[in-house]
């Protein structure tokens, strides 16, 4: 879009006052900001405090919910929003599944940590927009730091970089996107899976493996037949004899494989596959190996090699 040097003047005039007001959606003037603040962190450090005793999750069926819940048109105009808080925190607390209750013991999720509500808090205040260093410069620098402190909690050696993203089904999806880009023998990003020279590609895992390996086969085109299960020992760990061969079979047949992914303690029983024996099929057959760590990568290292005969080709931990 070309401007004249008068329609540049014009559009100064024009947005002069918004350059020095603020605007926002649903703004708040700073006292009632406070007040409304102050009250919903009180009514979260009482839940917090009465946690314990109260039911893990609701009795109440999905017809039984949303009649408590009640129904309403969209209203056409806005109504003072500090009561809508106060009614519906109580109602959320009251009718949700509570992670943290000590009788929780459903699935991975984590208790929620009175600082992260307080550092989303922060963060909403802001609300950067973290798709480049320059639009969250400190944001970035953050997210670069704590990557930094988690590969050293965890062992790792060398220099790691990362993303947080946000939960396990997309970090996982992340990965296996890396490792197809990276190990497919063509060029998969210009050229895509129909290219002339491309192969069928396939990959490894466990039974015991959560099922977001399925979505990344269907959302990245392999389709879910790529997924080749490998049984399981009496432990419930990958069997790496049984891999080996099915890597050897597929290649055989002019497939292309391109990584396997062992579990660092799997959802359903925690089982941790033998990865530093996996590591070293990975590293004979030049394949990406990825690290599920739905429970045990984040409470100790997964002791896989990463330099040496034994190291695979690449490697990602989730």
């Amino acid at each position: 879009m070309i401007f004249s040097d008068d329609s540049l003047v014009e559009i100064c005039v024009a947005t002069a006052y918004s350059l020095d007001t603020r605007s926002a959606p649903s703004d708040l003037p700073p006292e009632q900001f406070r007040a409304i603040g102050h009250s919903l962190v009180d009514s979260i450090a009482d839940f917090l405090c009465d946690l314990p005793d109260a039911p893990t999750a609701t009795n109440l069926l999905p017809d039984a919910l949303r009649s408590a819940l009640g129904r309403r048109e969209m209203p056409e105009d806005g109504r003072d929003i500090a009561p809508v808080i106060e009614e519906f925190s109580e109602k959320f607390f009251r009718l949700s599944t509570h992670n943290g209750s000590p009788r929780f013991f459903g699935y991975i999720t984590s208790s929620a940590a009175p600082v992260g509500a307080l550092a989303d808090l922060l963060a909403s205040a802001v609300n950067p927009n973290c798709g480049a260093w320059a639009l969250s410069p400190i944001a970035t620098e953050i997210e670069n730091e704590t990557i930094r402190w988690l590969s050293e909690f965890m062992g790792l050696p060398g220099t790691w970089d990362g993303v947080i993203v946000s939960g396990g089904n997309m970090a996982n999806m992340v990965g296996f996107t890396a490792a197809r880009t990276a190990k497919a023998p063509w060029d998969i990003r210009a050229n895509g899976l129909t290219a002339d020279d491309a192969k069928r590609l396939v990959l490894y895992t466990s039974k015991e493996t959560h099922t977001w390996i399925s979505k990344a086969a269907d959302i990245g085109g392999l389709g879910t037949a790529a997924v080749r299960w490998i049984p399981t020992d009496h432990e419930l760990r990958m069997r790496v004899d049984l891999l080996e061969e099915s890597i050897a079979a597929d290649v055989a047949a002019g497939l292309a494989p391109f990584m396997v992914c062992g579990t660092a303690g799997s959802v359903g029983t925690g089982a941790v596959d033998p990865l530093p024996a996996i590591a070293k099929v990975c590293k004979k057959y030049h394949l990406w190996f990825h690290v599920d760590g739905d429970y045990d990568s984040r409470t100790r290292s997964p002791s896989i090699p990463t330099s040496g005969s034994t190291a695979p080709s690449r490697l990602a931990v989730s």
